[in-house]
C-alpha cells in the first residue's frame, strides 16, 4: 500500500524548487554580469566571482535533485534539508550575538517552520512508507 504524500512535505519541496531555481539563475546573472561584481577588479577578484557564480549554479541543480527526492519520499533529501535547516538555525542564532537580529530571527523561523513541516506524524509515515493509523 503506497502512502500518500502530505501537503507539509510538497509545500517543503515546492519550497526547495524555488530555492534551486533562484540559485541558478542568480549564477547565471553573476556570471554573465561578473565583470562589473563589486570586487570584480581586485587581484584575484573575477576568479572568485566567476567561482561564486559556478558554485550557486551546481548547488541549485544538486537543490532541485533534492526537492525531487523529497517529492518522491527520500530519507537521503529529508536528512540533506534537515542538515542544512539545523546550520540555518545555528547560524541564526550566531546572528543574533552579531546584533543582526532581524535576519537571526527570521533564519530561526524559518528552520522551525520547515522542521516541523518535514517531522509531522503523516511526513514521518511518507519518509517510512507506512500508512497512517
Amino acid at each position: 500500500m503506497s502512502v500518500k504524500r502530505p501537503g507539509s512535505v510538497t509545500f517543503v519541496a515546492v519550497l526547495t524548487y524555488i530555492n534551486g531555481i533562484l540559485n541558478i539563475i542568480g549564477g547565471v546573472v553573476l556570471l554573465f554580469t561578473r565583470e562589473s561584481a563589486p570586487g570584480a577588479q581586485t587581484a584575484g577578484g573575477l576568479a572568485g566571482v566567476t567561482t561564486s557564480a559556478i558554485v550557486s549554479i551546481v548547488l541549485g541543480i544538486v537543490i532541485l535533485i533534492v526537492a525531487r527526492g523529497l517529492l518522491n519520499g527520500s530519507t537521503v533529501s529529508r536528512a540533506l534539508v534537515t542538515l542544512v535547516m539545523i546550520l540555518n538555525l545555528i547560524n541564526g542564532v550566531l546572528l543574533l550575538f552579531t546584533l543582526q537580529f532581524f535576519s537571526g530571527v527570521l533564519d530561526i523561523l524559518w528552520a522551525i517552520i520547515v522542521l516541523s513541516l518535514l517531522f509531522t506524524r503523516r511526513a514521518n509515515a511518507f519518509f517510512t512508507g507506512q500508512p497512517t493509523a
